[in-house]
């Protein structure tokens, strides 16, 4: 491993690997099982390290970035914007203009929309509240522009469906930037529901709803 690397692995807070793992897991599609083959570790101890519980010691923290290096995973990459429309969660590719390029299946059904009407628009004409305040902040903190590894949030989603009627649903949230086609950096967003409970825990424990990773 370069001696670069090594000293990157050793100085970096721990909080950082439960995005990482969760990142290099979605954009190169597999399983906690394999990624945990590859690593030569049990799925029980990857989905430890993704839900924070423990953090990868120093000599599996330097495997698990050769193995982010090299990319080589046992399961073939796929295209990501497929992967990211095929997903039954909420995720989505947006561009730096706020533009929702690419929306999940279980976005669509959270939305109550069809995929016409929710690619090409801007986040801001589907949803108020934190989403559109959390891409403000992004932009403002370089994300467009490689400055950020990832983020975390915890986000009020409030929008209005096809009826007519408003919606809030509480998200957890994790996003990272990703190279799109023509060069240009796109925000991969990516977030699971939770309670009402549980966002109030968060917002406390994260002293704030975002959490900004700078990149390495």
């Amino acid at each position: 491993m370069p001696r670069r690397a090594q000293r990157a692995v050793a100085s970096e807070p721990p909080d950082l690997w439960r995005a990482r793992l969760r990142r290099f897991r979605f954009t190169h599609n597999i399983k906690q099982a394999a990624l945990a083959a590859d690593l030569g570790v049990t799925q029980a101890m990857v989905s430890r390290w993704e839900s924070g519980v423990v953090t990868p010691s120093a000599e599996m923290r330097a495997r698990i970035m050769d193995l982010f290096e090299t990319g080589e995973v046992s399961t073939p990459l796929i295209d990501w914007r497929s992967h990211t429309a095929a997903q039954p969660g909420i995720a989505a590719v947006i561009d730096r203009t706020g533009t929702i390029e690419t929306a999940s299946a279980g976005l669509l059904r959270l939305l109550a929309r069809e995929r016409a009407e929710v690619e090409g628009t801007r986040l801001d004409d589907l949803l108020s509240g934190d989403l559109p305040a959390l891409f403000q902040t992004l932009g403002a903190s370089g994300f467009f522009d490689g400055r950020l590894e990832s983020v975390e949030s915890v986000d009020r989603y409030t929008f209005v469906d096809r009826e007519g009627q408003v919606s809030s649903l509480c998200i957890e949230g994790l996003h990272w930037p990703h190279t799109g086609e023509d060069g240009a950096i796109r925000w991969m967003l990516s977030g699971a529901p939770i309670d009402e409970a549980e966002y109030e825990t968060l917002c406390r424990e994260r002293a704030g709803k975002v959490a900004l990773h700078p990149a390495r």
